[in-house]
């Protein structure tokens, strides 16, 4: 079976590709770079110029769940209804 190499701009990556190129980039891969060794989200942060507001939006999405899920474990205790809690193997064992 022939192997196919793809064009640079298929596959963009700091560490072998220049900066001209990457404008064109049709998808960029977030290697670790063996000169800085610094981690992915803050390679991220540095190449992706919509980074930070997507990483803004996924927290406040985060944030609006956790909230969501507190508000709803908070009510159902309080009002007395019927509750969703399933006992663990322990409690089990005790009753």
């Amino acid at each position: 079976m022939r192997i196919f190499s793809l064009p640079q701009e298929w596959l963009w990556c700091e560490t072998w590709c220049s900066d001209e190129t990457k404008p064109k980039a049709k998808t960029i891969d977030l290697c670790n770079n063996p000169l800085t060794k610094a981690p992915k989200l803050d390679n991220a942060l540095r190449i992706v110029e919509e980074w930070p507001d997507y990483d803004g939006q996924i927290k406040a999405l985060e944030e609006e769940i956790a909230r969501g899920a507190s508000a709803s474990s908070s009510s159902s205790s309080s009002s007395g209804g019927s509750s969703s809690h399933v006992p663990s193997s322990d409690e089990a064992d005790i009753e």
